[in-house]
């Protein structure tokens, strides 16, 4: 259990909540991706989809940072909820870019001698987010662009019928039979 709130939210649910929903402003500046991963892990502790969505927030807020107007003395905000039973999303949400989100998009320039900093860097991270998350998407946001990402995982469905019948049953052979299995 965590004892202090370095994400500065206002509350953690105790269990993963259909309806759940908040909302962080950050700053456009590199330092804040780690904050980003603050917040978020901090609200799904205990959840399911937590370390998947964490992976996933710190990418998009880096990707907000670097490839849009957010990094040039903007903002950009996070999103955490629980949309319904099974499912927690993030979202951030940029001051848009020139280019639209693509995972795994092709690199035009060619790679170099295998240096770490010849690497391509377009849609890796976001190869990685669908890669991680259940689905993920994007929608125009005025003049920027939200990018989200949801992890599902399996939840237990109520029966409105009876596991056992106590109802008799007939057949030709015994006649007349309790359906709890009394002969």
């Amino acid at each position: 259990m965590m004892t202090a709130n370095p994400a500065g939210a206002d509350a953690s649910p105790d269990v993963c909540a259909r309806g759940l929903w908040w909302l962080r402003v950050f700053p456009g500046v590199s330092v804040q991706v780690a904050e980003a991963r603050q917040f978020v892990a901090f609200l799904l502790d205990g959840c399911l989809a937590r370390d998947a969505l964490v992976s996933c927030v710190s990418e998009l807020a880096a990707n907000a940072v670097i490839h849009t107007a957010s990094g040039n003395g903007g903002y950009f905000t996070v999103e955490v909820s629980y949309p319904r039973s099974g499912v927690a999303r993030v979202s951030v949400t940029d001051e848009g870019g020139p280019i639209e989100p693509a995972a795994g998009a092709p690199v035009t320039n060619g790679i170099g001698d295998g240096e770490i900093d010849d690497l391509p860097t377009c849609g890796l991270g976001l190869a990685l987010v669908a890669g991680a998350a259940s689905r993920w998407g994007y929608t125009d946001a005025g003049s920027g662009r939200t990018v989200w990402a949801e992890v599902c995982w399996p939840v237990p469905v109520a029966s409105e019928t009876p596991a056992v019948s106590r109802q008799p049953w007939y057949t030709a052979e015994r006649g007349w039979r309790d359906g709890g299995g009394a002969a």
